[in-house]
């Protein structure tokens, strides 16, 4: 029996999940600013991966592990291969390349993974490569952004509206998010697979996805990232 430790650090959230072998045990899901010894509440591990985009938070769970087991903990990296070609200029998120390889496990060589979070990441792999994608922001970041940045729009939490047209305020702006969402992710998923001359299958995942990707008909999995740091730690056990 081997036993696992991954670990998603996001901006808003972090999801730690204990592996057994190819099953998850638990998952534990904390806010990322409060992330401290006392919470984790987890098995010790045989080994320890995780995907960051917080580097702040990333070293502080690196201390909370060596206190708790005594262990190292290893990260993703462009340069670990997991079956996809990876050519992109600059640094690329450690989120996206687990998201890259889940999708890759899921599906092969060719397939759209969107990541509905604070930010909402689209990234695309054809033919076993990695094409690119694109970043902007994410439901409820632009819900908080009305809010902060006009004089009497109120906070709206997110979630789905079976009309269109609003017939209050509060309508108005949910139906504008899921909506406006459900527009824009099937623009921008039409356009790559017109760019491709593809049909390529369109996967999700993240915290503000699974009502969207009803909408689209998207393959949606909560736990995708955490599947694809597993994915990669399976393939760099040596």
């Amino acid at each position: 029996m081997r036993r696992v430790l991954v670990c998603n650090i996001g901006n808003t959230n972090t999801h730690i999940a204990n592996w057994v072998d190819d099953k998850i045990e638990k998952v534990v899901t904390l806010a990322s600013s409060r992330l401290c010894p006392e919470k984790i509440t987890l098995k010790k591990p045989d080994i320890i991966w995780t995907a960051s985009t917080v580097p702040e938070i990333r070293d502080r769970w690196r201390r909370i592990v060596r206190d708790i087991w005594d262990m190292e903990v290893f990260s993703l990296s462009r340069n670990i291969d997991f079956g996809l070609e990876l050519n992109y200029k600059g640094e690329i998120g450690q989120d996206r390349i687990a998201n890259l390889a889940a999708g890759y496990l899921l599906s092969g060589s060719s397939f759209i993974v969107i990541d509905f979070g604070t930010a909402t990441t689209i990234d695309v792999a054809v033919d076993a490569r990695y094409r690119g994608g694109l970043i902007f922001a994410g439901l409820d970041l632009g819900l908080k952004a009305l809010y902060r940045y006009t004089s009497l729009l109120p906070r709206v939490e997110f979630k789905k509206t079976d009309k269109i047209v609003g017939r209050s305020t509060d309508e108005c702006i949910l139906s504008g998010a899921y909506w406006g969402e459900v527009a824009r992710i099937e623009g921008i998923v039409q356009k790559i697979r017109e760019e491709f001359t593809q049909e390529i299958p369109l996967l999700t995942t993240g915290g503000m996805g699974e009502e969207i990707s009803r909408a689209l008909g998207a393959r949606y999995d909560r736990w995708r990232t955490l599947r694809g740091i597993k994915y990669i730690a399976d393939r760099s056990r040596g």
